[in-house]
């Protein structure tokens, strides 16, 4: 297995570094490819990209895909910012979604994934003005000191109307393949289309991740990921037709398991991002974000998690439901932020 390892490796690297540099213009292009999916992953604080195993993997690392037994789905809702009090029951200021599913390609071990990813604010309102003095000049307003500028305490003449509501939408959608090489290394790789609109404006593009799974033991795994290989571009379709490009993104994820007595199971992770300073984070620095996660299940059914996801602490439960051939996942997970606020998520995964 060593050559295919660092066959694998060597080949991320030199992706990695052909588009370290591919970025054109902006600072923060497609955020909302960083907000994580899956609440068992968000409650140990995102540090997922070893761990994962579900069909998240698809989000997480495509490597992992090839640990869902046969096929495999998730679902996650979560209203985010504080807007919604951080409670899963109150509406945020924006609608986070995930939707996937997994299934076996040629023979079981290697599987194919199609998910879809939104995040949304709906109902923003387009402001207007009535002409209410005739004047035929939308928003005039009490110029008291006479400078043209409207300045604290001059009040608007013209009445303030919504005219219209829109909504500011980013979507992609990913298809995933896996396969493993042995029993230790699993490979796998996404191909994204992403989409972003608001108002009357859009923006489209393309990119892809990869990613490689390596099994030490049955306790011990590490894995490697590149998002972004060769950085994902959005294109929109404004007069001048500007591109923002999504950098490369390195990732690292270490993750063991202790068993505890038969009864119980400890679990830590520990990942890091190499190049993936947010707006969400601080804006200066060397872009590396630290996350750890650690879970304790008893009796392969209830599951307690904490984590740090850069510094802002992260919890959650979950619970597993067999039913037959069926086994379901419900997870809750709650984060913090200390500038947008609390955020709840639910979501749901099974194997089938």
């Amino acid at each position: 297995m060593r050559t295919p390892l660092r066959s694998v490796l060597a080949l991320m690297l030199l992706i990695c570094a052909q588009g370290a540099h591919a970025a054109d213009e902006g600072s923060y292009a497609l955020e909302f490819l960083t907000v994580g999916v899956g609440a068992r992953a968000m409650a140990m604080g995102g540090a997922h990209v070893a761990e994962v195993g579900d069909a998240t993997a698809a989000y997480w690392n495509p490597a992992g895909l090839t640990d869902v037994p046969v096929r495999g789905f998730s679902a996650q809702h979560a209203d985010t910012f504080q807007t919604g009090g951080g409670s899963v029951l109150n509406r945020g200021m924006a609608q986070y979604n995930f939707l996937n599913v997994v299934l076996p390609f040629g023979d079981n071990s290697s599987k194919i994934a199609v998910s879809w990813v939104r995040l949304g604010v709906d109902d923003i309102p387009r402001v207007t003005f009535e002409d209410v003095n005739g004047d035929g000049i939308l928003g005039t307003f009490r110029d008291v000191n006479l400078n043209g500028v409207k300045d604290p305490g001059e009040y608007y003449i013209d009445r303030a109307v919504v005219a219209e509501t829109f909504s500011n939408s980013d979507d992609a959608l990913l298809v995933s393949y896996a396969r493993p090489f042995g029993d230790a290394l699993s490979v796998g790789g996404n191909f994204k289309v992403v989409r972003q609109a608001i108002y009357n404006n859009t923006g489209t593009g393309f990119g892809f991740d990869l990613g490689a799974t390596y099994r030490v033991n049955e306790y011990l795994r590490a894995a490697f990921v590149v998002q972004d290989a060769v950085g994902t571009r959005v294109r929109w379709n404004t007069d001048a037709r500007p591109t923002f490009v999504r950098d490369p993104n390195p990732r690292l994820g270490v993750s063991g398991r202790l068993p505890l007595g038969g009864i119980a199971r400890l679990t830590g992770t520990a990942d890091v991002d190499l190049n993936r300073t947010t707006a969400l984070t601080e804006e200066d620095g060397d872009g590396s974000r630290w996350h750890f996660g650690g879970e304790l299940t008893l009796l392969k059914t209830v599951s307690f998690r904490v984590g740090s996801d850069t510094g802002e602490f992260t919890a959650g439960a979950g619970f597993r439901i067999p039913v037959n051939a069926v086994e379901i996942h419900v997870d809750y997970a709650f984060t913090q932020h200390p500038d947008w606020g609390d955020t709840s998520r639910l979501s749901l995964s099974g194997t089938f």
